[in-house]
């Protein structure tokens, strides 16, 4: 059994202190007679988040000792330390040896990815505290949460872990965390470990029940007048949506309990799946609050996270690329197929929230708009399939630069595109007999249930088997191409058009910038606009427009004035060296497609996706 205990040490140094006792037999050491010694690594990356992390750089003060002697723990990689196990040890009578490790986690990373502490609160993934000693992966885990001090607040432990029995715990299940106290859950391995996030601090809590199951909802820094109990009333019919979809006979979600996990921030989005949890980071601003009728702008923005993530426990969790079965954290797992577990997830986070009324039809279609929108106005698009995106989000989508609109497909929004068509066509075809929920739920019942992964080339094959309908050639085209998708045909099967919003700017530039108090710092120039035409690069410093000195204010009037064709006579500095351009302005494109009912559509319309399952 590994026996961890994550200490909070130093809040206001952001320090936790992790511990690990665990009892090693000799047949498990590594090496081979007289040189002998026990391997500890820290994962490289966390799953759902496609890039090295390098977690490792957070570790401090590794110490270890083996059967109460100091050893030296030597690293021999950049997540990888060796502790040596003295010959006479190995040689005595004993069977085994008991390794006790400290060491010390830097925490002040304000993500989903990572572990962040303070004197309010604590928080962190199992990817950036636990070393595992190799052989041990299997083996059952104890974890015990500890806070040391006197005279502070109770904390609430929000955590999808079982707890001791006998812990004491608030009206919603959650673990209280005294000050000299301490929390202990258990895991039945290495895996499970670290794909249970914890969070704790003064939480605020509240919970429901969706088809028997029960989900916590567990808040920090939100106002204290944030409207809980109206995020759990709508984010209910939506879980409830999801395990009818997956399970519209049985209707059983695969885990017991579940828990949303939300750091509410002033400026901050994000959110990381596990299996039974979600770590979200979302704008306090748009959360709703009590005694207020209307919800903020961006609440839809919040739900729809909270359906996305909610999604992934099938989809990316259970129901898995067979390069993720299992897991390597030490290196990239590449795969061609994350238009489908986070493409297909984006296509069905907002449709969730329409079957289960919480969008319109209105702000549905909105929404998609706006997904086409993103797709078409990037370059990006015309250069890089996105197939070969999914396969580079290690190298690329997650490390992008000044060059990234040119040469980057997201395979999140164009994935959930190629899911539009997909169920179009399927539906179309079909006459509305038949959907991509089939094929979500043949995929669950032949991989999510068995744990077996998606090959690179079956999800074709998939789709014929839960449809009847043979669109291997379409889904290549799609998906391994850099050809336009048939969006308009795939709504029209709806009965609705699609067209391009004209745009309220006047002129297009083709640049994004940031301003600065010495000018525009040029951030991105798009491939064919008139920047790029001009000479304009990336890193330019532009302090000069029009004749005038390039501020934020002068740069919006030049734009709402100018007209397409109009030449500008721009100054700037590459370095120490002083450029002049002439850009000439084009017209500027849509960033709005609409879609809207067709009167006369002019053949057999099937039902919507997002009124019916």
């Amino acid at each position: 059994m590994l026996h961890y205990l994550v200490e909070v040490a130093d809040p206001k140094g952001h320090y936790f202190d992790v511990q690990l006792q665990v009892e090693i037999p000799l047949a498990k050491l590594q090496g081979a007679q007289a040189d002998r010694w026990v391997d500890l690594t820290l994962p490289a990356w966390i799953p759902g988040s496609y890039l090295i992390r390098e977690f490792a750089r957070n570790i401090l003060r590794l110490k270890s000792t083996v059967n109460g002697a100091d050893a030296v723990c030597a690293k021999v990689g950049k997540d990888h330390w060796r502790v040596p196990v003295d010959a006479a040890v190995v040689n005595s009578a004993h069977s085994s040896v008991l390794l006790l490790c400290h060491w010390r986690v830097y925490a002040w990373d304000l993500s989903v990815r990572g572990a962040h502490l303070d004197d309010t609160h604590g928080f962190f993934n199992g990817t950036s505290l636990f070393l595992c000693p190799t052989g041990f992966e299997n083996s059952h885990v104890e974890l015990i949460v500890s806070r040391p001090g006197e005279n502070l607040a109770d904390w609430v432990v929000a955590c999808g872990l079982p707890s001791q029995p006998g812990t004491l715990k608030d009206a919603h299940g959650c673990p209280v965390l005294k000050a000299g106290g301490q929390v202990k859950f258990t895991a039945p391995d290495y895996d499970s470990l670290i794909d249970h996030p914890v969070e704790m601090g003064t939480l605020q809590v509240e919970s429901f029940d969706a088809l028997g199951v029960k989900h916590v909802f567990a808040v920090y820094g939100a106002d204290r007048d944030l409207d809980l109990q109206r995020l759990c009333n709508d984010i209910k019919p939506v879980c409830e949506a999801q395990i009818a979809l997956f399970e519209p006979e049985r209707k059983r979600a695969p885990f017991d309990t579940y828990w949303f996990m939300l750091h509410a921030t002033d400026n901050g989005y994000g959110g990381l799946e596990h299996r039974n949890s979600t770590a979200l980071l979302f704008n306090n601003a748009e959360l709703p609050q009590r005694g207020v009728e209307k919800a903020p702008k961006g609440y839809e923005g919040f739900l729809g996270l909270c359906s996305h993530e909610y999604f992934h426990s099938w989809n990316v969790k259970r129901m898995k690329p067979a390069a993720f079965v299992p897991y390597d954290l030490t290196q990239e797992n590449y795969t061609r197929l994350l238009w489908i577990f986070e493409g297909f997830t984006s296509y069905y986070d907002d449709l969730m929230l329409a079957r289960a009324g919480k969008l319109d039809e209105t702000a549905y279609l909105k929404s998609v708009g706006r997904t086409i929108a993103q797709v078409m106005k990037g370059p990006g698009r015309l250069n890089q399939s996105v197939g070969d995106s999914s396969f580079d989000a290690w190298t690329k989508y997650y490390r992008q630069d000044e060059n990234a609109p040119n040469s980057i497909v997201s395979y999140y929004t164009k994935g959930a595109l190629v899911a539009l068509c997909l169920d179009s066509a399927i539906r179309q075809r079909t006459a509305g007999k038949k959907s991509l929920d089939d094929v979500m739920r043949l995929m669950w019942q032949r991989k999510g249930l068995t744990g077996e992964g998606l090959r690179e080339d079956e999800f074709a094959t998939l789709v014929e088997q839960a449809t009847g309908i043979d669109l291997q050639q379409q889904l290549q085209q799609w998906t391994d191409s850099t050809a336009e998708l048939p969006l308009s045909d795939a709504l029209k099967t709806y009965g609705f058009s699609l067209a391009q919003n004209p745009n309220e700017e006047a002129v297009y530039l083709g640049l994004n910038g940031q301003f600065k108090p010495e000018g525009m710092l040029v951030k991105q120039v798009i491939n064919g606009g008139p920047a790029h035409l001009a000479g304009v690069s990336a890193g330019d410093v532009l302090v000069a427009m029009g004749g005038k000195r390039l501020t934020e204010t002068n740069y919006k009037r030049l734009l709402a004035s100018a007209r397409p064709g109009e030449t500008f006579g721009v100054t700037g500095f590459r370095a120490e060296r002083l450029m002049e351009f002439a850009v000439r302005a084009g017209e500027a494109a849509s960033n709005e497609w609409l879609i809207e009912k067709l009167d006369k559509p002019g053949h057999k319309v099937v039902p919507c996706p997002w009124l019916n399952g």
